[in-house]
């Protein structure tokens, strides 16, 4: 199972959650998935107030261990390829870049968001992580 699949950010928050870490190792992700990972801990923290600051803490160290596990994956961007990806499938240029990034990698998109599955699944072979062998 390492190395094949492309998980975006809400799978690597939906793996963290249910503790499914194994499955994050030596496979891939975005270096854009640690920013919006820090997006979701902000929101979780400062919005809803769901988490305190130590558990903030702890959260940050936990997603930051996990993305060292983790192949990254980095570009020059903005990039037109995936600026016209996601014109063509009406997608945001975050999505198309795991989209974009898949399918140049021959690799399989996890991710928990049923609209990028359902679009992108035209594009690459996409499932969520509770689809993981």
């Amino acid at each position: 199972m390492r190395g094949r699949y492309l998980f975006d950010a809400s799978s690597i928050i939906a793996s963290a959650i249910k503790r499914r870490f194994d499955s994050l190792l030596d496979n891939y992700t975005l270096e854009l998935a640690g920013y919006e990972i820090g997006n979701y801990l902000w929101r979780e923290a400062h919005l809803r107030g769901s988490i305190d600051i130590e558990e903030l803490r702890m959260l940050v160290e936990l997603f930051n261990e996990i993305l060292k596990g983790m192949k990254i994956i980095s570009g020059r961007h903005p990039s037109y390829e995936i600026v016209d990806l996601a014109g063509r499938l009406g997608l945001t240029y975050y999505d198309a870049a795991y989209l974009y990034n898949a399918k140049r990698l021959d690799l399989t998109l996890v991710t928990e968001d049923g609209k990028l599955r359902k679009i992108g699944g035209g594009f690459v072979k996409a499932i969520k992580i509770d689809e993981l062998p």
